[in-house]
């Protein structure tokens, strides 16, 4: 046994346990034991290997204390790093303690300039800033909730080679502004949008020249005449407290405080990392009961690719393929996750938050079983919140299953991509979705499925249940409080509680509903429901029917007020206790 082992062994917290403890007082030439903790998490998990290479015969701690641990790559944890079935390796917040792992730096250095704006240096790119907890809002026009909040455009032309992509504008909404490169085109579609670069930009003819590559796109999503538009990250854009910009070529970041921010003693954060966590084993050999308790995962970014995001739906955007032309679809795939489960074996993420992350939150994915995201905060999100499963068929051993999305808070998810859901589950087998909360987002709360059609495929046996969804659909349309895809036998949407899935001015196309079965909609049983509160019917089938699904007890509307049995639906979705105390969500 080695030295460091033996030490951490005489510091064992509680029976069959042993402990590392981490502190940013501590130093990564300490033992690892309470009295003398680590100061880095990368340390702790080299102490953790060492125990897991010696074949565990006791459950193993990380025991982190207060503070902020900015990483420097992103912690990736193979089957050397975890447990095994009878013992586990748990990464845990000390009681009490606020534990964030950061994948951002803070700026500092402010200096006072001309119009209240206040400058700094960066020497590095990012596309997401958090001024004092909050996340500030990219310089964009027109501003973020003024009226209009968006432009219209005339035209879009995609050449059939796709060597040029501009957009026709309405007169007098282009300048010569002075750095075109780092603009940013906003395309809202009916259930995504598109988001490009800009090459150039002529005010003379109207004229936007998209940076190339291109890809294509859906015809009810692609820029088109009169969808509605905005330009982000100019500085000429700055005219709103909290708004900032980053000219990229000299590093320079600038931003308009809001009332009461002294930026002398502000602290302002920016993401480094993309990727914060990454559980990867293989398809034999998965990662095995490794859990991560009471943790905030903050500041990640997402780097947009060189040809944009062209969206489809829930994050997934298309991707250049050779040969292509014109408006065709191409290859998906789908925004990064800040953290990610691949070939992981009951590991959990319960108890703590994902928070000012610009793309996706965390993704589930293939050959992971029995895992559990439960009691946690999932809020600033850029893109899809949670995401269980791949959109693509998958064959057995690699299914996804018996994973468990429970007692989450999820809100304020799709701040930049405005397709994205809070909850995303598909090609997944007995996957469980229950009491989560789930509101304020610009599309669908809960997506379950992802086939176009009712051909059979992997995705079956699926709970959706005691839910709580509303207010969303605040952006775009064509979705609900939960939307379905596909063929799902054994699918059950039970006891949820669905309401105000209402029109946006922004909205062009479909209607909003309390459930939109969509294509291939079939084989689901749907229980005990409470739906009221929506802009369009309570249900839609879009090429499905009413009569492929088993329909029980469900109240719709005004039908349901004062009704004992959907009283006791309102009382039952959403969070169980003690998660609906500790959580406590701020009001909608």
């Amino acid at each position: 046994m080695s030295v460091l082992l033996a030490v951490a062994l005489l510091h064992v917290g509680q029976p069959n346990t042993l402990e590392f403890h981490v502190s940013p007082k501590g130093s990564d030439t300490h033992a690892g034991t309470a009295r003398a903790p680590f100061a880095s998490i990368e340390r702790a998990k080299e102490a953790v290997r060492e125990a897991v290479a010696r074949r565990l015969t006791t459950n193993v701690d990380v025991v982190i204390h207060e503070g902020t641990y900015e990483l420097s790559r992103p912690l990736l944890f193979t089957p050397a790093d975890g447990g095994t079935e009878r013992f586990r390796v748990r990464y845990v917040a000390a009681r009490g303690d606020r534990v964030t792992f950061s994948g951002g730096s803070r700026i500092s250095g402010w200096r006072r300039g001309d119009g209240g704006v206040w400058t700094a240096h960066a020497p590095w790119a990012f596309s997401q800033l958090v001024v004092n907890g909050r996340r500030a809002v990219r310089a964009r026009t027109p501003d973020l909730g003024a009226t209009p909040e968006y432009m219209e455009l005339a035209r879009a032309d995609l050449a059939e080679d796709r060597s040029l992509y501009t957009l026709a504008t309405q007169p007098g909404q282009l300048a010569d502004w002075e750095h075109p490169q780092d603009i940013e085109v906003v395309v809202l579609g009916n259930w995504e949008i598109t988001r490009k670069r800009v090459q150039a930009i002529d005010p003379m003819t109207n004229t936007i020249v998209l940076a190339p590559p291109h890809a294509g796109g859906h015809d009810a999503i692609r820029p088109g005449p009169g969808r509605f538009y905005f330009l982000e990250n100019a500085r000429e854009f700055l005219g709103e407290p909290g708004e900032w910009y980053l000219n990229e070529g000299t590093g320079e970041v600038s931003y308009l405080p809001r009332p009461g921010e002294d930026m002398a003693t502000a602290g302002v954060i920016a993401p480094r990392l993309t990727r914060l966590i990454e559980v990867r084993g293989t398809e034999g050999h998965p990662v095995r009961n490794l859990h991560f308790q009471g943790i905030r995962f903050a500041h990640a970014d997402w780097v947009m690719p060189d040809f944009g995001f062209n969206g489809i739906q829930a994050s997934f955007h298309c991707i250049p393929t050779e040969g292509a032309r014109g408006w065709a679809w191409d290859t998906w795939e789908c925004i990064e996750p800040a953290i990610r489960f691949e070939f992981a074996d009951s590991c959990t993420l319960t108890d703590g938050a994902l928070e000012f992350l610009r793309g996706v939150g965390i993704r589930v994915l293939k050959g992971c079983t029995h895992c559990r995201i439960i009691g946690n905060a999932v809020h600033s999100i850029g893109a899809s919140g949670i995401m269980v499963g791949e959109n693509g068929n998958l064959a057995d051993p690699v299914v996804p299953r018996g994973n468990r999305v429970e007692n989450n808070v999820v809100h304020d998810c799709g701040l930049d991509d405005y397709g994205a859901v809070g909850i995303w589950v598909a090609f997944t087998n007995g996957t469980r979705v229950a009491h989560n909360l789930v509101y304020n987002l610009p599309y669908t709360g809960i997506s379950v499925g992802f086939q176009w059609d009712e051909s059979p495929t992997c995705c079956a046996n699926n709970r959706i249940e005691y839910n709580h969804v509303h207010h969303v659909l605040q952006r775009l349309c064509d979705g609900g409080c939960i939307y379905t895809l596909g063929l799902q036998p054994g699918t059950v949407l039970r006891g949820n509680w669905l309401h105000d899935a209402l029109r946006a001015g922004s909205a062009q196309g479909a209607p909003n509903n309390g459930i939109f079965f969509d294509q291939g909609s079939k084989g689901f049983t749907i229980v005990d429901n409470l739906i009221h509160a929506t802009s369009a019917e309570p249900i839609r089938f879009n090429q499905c029917a009413a009569d492929w699904h088993t329909f029980e007890a469900n109240w719709f509307g005004d039908e349901a007020a004062g009704d004992p049995a959907a009283d006791r639906i309102r009382d039952r979705a959403g969070l169980e206790s003690p998660h609906r105390e500790r959580l406590s969500p701020p009001a909608p």
